[in-house]
């Protein structure tokens, strides 16, 4: 009996058994993504919503505001001509402006997408990597969900990325970015996947699919076949390192490296490493060696940006390194060798922190090595390699106080994030409209020439020629030989009437560069408005001999022959005016004065009924055409006087 009770007393009815289900733990879970997913996107919409109406700005104009390439979607020549190695960013910006035009909205909601999806990538690549096997172990995985969260959080806030979201031409590099991590996670979702062979190929397809796309967006790119490999040696290889060409994995990386070996100088020629004159604003040239020493410097100031972004700008005053052996360039080059070396020795023990490293000096590969750019620094090239140090931050914070201090570890993060946020959505502001973002500029750097030549080029938009020819004067005492100075200060002056001092200016700068097109032309209307007419057609002619194509100059010529009488040759200048711009109205009008000069009424007003065409609102094309009509009426009317039939 004893025996029976304790058997009944130790067997137990399946209806009283509470059981947990393994369905509403996964719905448990995705609820909780899905609210962090949540709060990601929304702080992300919150920090940037003073940015939608963010006018265009720098380069942006010259791309997109002023770039006819992408006004016809069907033209795919002209588009991707505009930027032949990123054809796929291109087509984007064409896209836009085929359904906005240039509502400058839309170009913003595209580009804030973009990084709200890497927020969510960010997210779920952390998650993947803490799901390797070799982190399988590691205490740090339980807190994994908390740190994949809040290194997406620090993603999104970062106010060094406003660059690369609220700079719409940077759409470049967080699209990049994008296509970037998803080859990625789609790498790792394979390698980490049981659900078979066709669940694994469509993942694999997936990561060379957004390779490719990735590739065809920004040069950076091209390190992804190396970031594949070092998730590899960090999280997937979990024994001794050995190689089996058997495998199909390590088929397919080594034709990805080879294809980027054999790749990249068929794209891009050896042309990439010639040295960029001193033009660009810098009384400097920037050559292969200079530049990578320089990269020393520039990539301690990116890692103190991503630790204190303050004093912000879109164009650093940032010295050249001309030799390795220069205190500041030794002294950055032993910190970072430093960095490499403890990231190295961390490798077993901390492996997420030596990843970090490794990917952030990766990603800044290209944009910091040999390859001479413009801009010697630039915040959007840290957007990717960002990933790296926001995955150290938050997993370092937590390796720090997980133990007895997990709370204080979540206050930490968030005081950051909180501060992120505040400071992103303060420089916004900065980029509100250019003379805002350039006053802004011109205050860090006030011995900046190319800022206060930037600033200056607002001024005149605005009509503030004195205070543009201040800043076109101060640039020029920093840089005597900067030619774009020279040059918009003598267009400023133009359009102040001083035409003897729009000529000196012209004059230095053609004295520079004497195959400076608009130079010539603007110099030959100073002397136009002197009355020194064969001076104007001698300069007119020379912009002419630089660029055959020349519309205004033929045109502007023509009206110059004209004002000499010359109306034959004023014809013919016109004439190769419309040949080269279809469009150009004034052209018409022109052609139609001369004619008329001549007597040829019929053809005359041919013309002017072109122009009309063009531009319905071309009153002196109407008042023309009628007195043409008139004279032709006349004309008539003196040769019948009787009326006679």
């Amino acid at each position: 009996m004893k025996k029976n009770k304790k058997n009944k007393k130790l067997t137990t009815s399946p209806r009283h058994h509470v059981t947990t289900s393994p369905v509403h733990h996964l719905k448990k879970h995705n609820y909780s993504d899905l609210v962090g997913l949540a709060i990601i996107i929304l702080l992300g919409i919150i920090i940037y919503s003073n940015s939608f109406h963010c006018s265009f700005q720098f380069d942006d104009i010259s791309r997109i505001a002023n770039n006819p390439g992408i006004r016809n979607l069907s033209d795919a020549k002209a588009w991707m001509n505009i930027y032949p190695s990123r054809p796929v960013g291109m087509l984007t910006f064409t896209l836009n402006y085929h359904f906005n035009q240039l509502d400058v909205f839309y170009y913003h909601l595209v580009n804030l997408l973009i990084h709200l999806i890497n927020a969510c990538l960010v997210w779920w690549l952390t998650l993947l990597i803490f799901a390797s096997p070799a982190l399988k172990n590691d205490p740090i995985v339980n807190h994994k969900k908390i740190i994949a969260f809040f290194t997406a959080l620090l993603f999104v806030s970062h106010p060094l990325a406003t660059e690369s979201v609220t700079y719409i031409i940077q759409r470049f590099a967080s699209m990049a970015a994008m296509f970037y991590l998803l080859s990625l996670a789609f790498y790792l979702k394979a390698r980490l996947s049981n659900k078979g062979k066709l669940s694994k190929a469509m993942f694999f397809v997936g990561s060379l699919i957004s390779a490719g796309l990735a590739m065809l967006t920004k040069e950076n790119a091209f390190t992804l076949p190396f970031a594949i490999l070092l998730v590899e040696l960090f999280f997937i290889r979990t024994k001794k390192l050995s190689i089996n060409f058997r495998d199909y994995r390590v088929i397919l990386l080594t034709a990805a490296l080879l294809g980027i070996i054999i790749i990249i100088p068929l794209k891009f020629s050896s042309g990439i490493f010639k040295p960029i004159p001193p033009s660009y604003g810098h009384a400097y040239t920037v050559t292969p060696l200079n530049y990578f020493f320089t990269q020393f410097s520039v990539i301690v100031k990116y890692i103190q940006l991503l630790f204190l972004p303050i004093n912000q700008k879109v164009d650093y005053d940032f010295p050249v390194s001309n030799t390795f052996f220069e205190l500041r360039t030794l002294s950055c080059f032993v910190f970072l060798l430093t960095l490499i070396i403890l990231a190295a020795l961390s490798f077993k023990r901390y492996r997420i922190i030596s990843f970090g490293i490794f990917w952030f000096f990766l990603t800044l590969s290209i944009e910091s090595g040999f390859i001479p750019i413009n801009d010697i620094i630039n915040e959007h090239r840290t957007y990717l390699p960002s990933f790296g140090f926001f995955l150290i931050l938050s997993s370092g914070v937590y390796l720090l106080f997980r133990k007895r201090y997990k709370y204080l570890a979540v206050a930490v993060l968030a005081i950051i994030i909180g501060l992120n946020s505040y400071l992103t959505y303060q420089r916004n502001k900065v980029w509100k409209d250019e003379l805002s973002l350039w006053n802004d500029n011109v205050a860090k750097t006030p011995d900046l020439p190319r800022a206060l030549l930037n600033r200056g080029k607002v001024y005149g938009s605005l009509g503030q020629w004195d205070m543009a020819i201040s800043d076109f004067s101060k640039a020029l005492g920093i840089y005597p030989g900067y030619t774009v100075a020279y040059y918009n200060r003598g267009v400023a002056y133009g359009n102040i009437g001083q035409w003897d001092k729009a000529i000196t200016d012209l004059s230095s700068l053609i004295a520079i560069d004497p195959g400076f097109n608009d130079a010539y032309y603007n110099r030959g209307v100073a002397y136009g408005n002197l009355g020194q007419y064969d001076k104007a057609i001698a300069d007119y002619s020379k912009a002419i001999g630089v660029n055959p194509k020349n519309a205004k100059a033929y045109c502007n010529r023509g009206t110059t022959l004209g004002s000499l009488g010359h109306w034959d040759k004023a014809i013919v200048d016109y004439s190769k005016a419309i040949e080269s711009d279809s469009n150009f109205t004034m052209a018409y009008g022109n052609l139609g004065v001369a004619y008329s000069h001549l007597d040829q009424w019929d053809k005359a007003i041919t013309e002017y009924t072109k122009a009309l065409e063009l531009d319905p609102n071309n009153t002196n094309a109407y008042s023309n055409r009628e007195a043409a009509f008139k004279k032709i009426h006349e004309l008539k009317r003196r040769s019948n006087p009787r009326g006679r039939p």
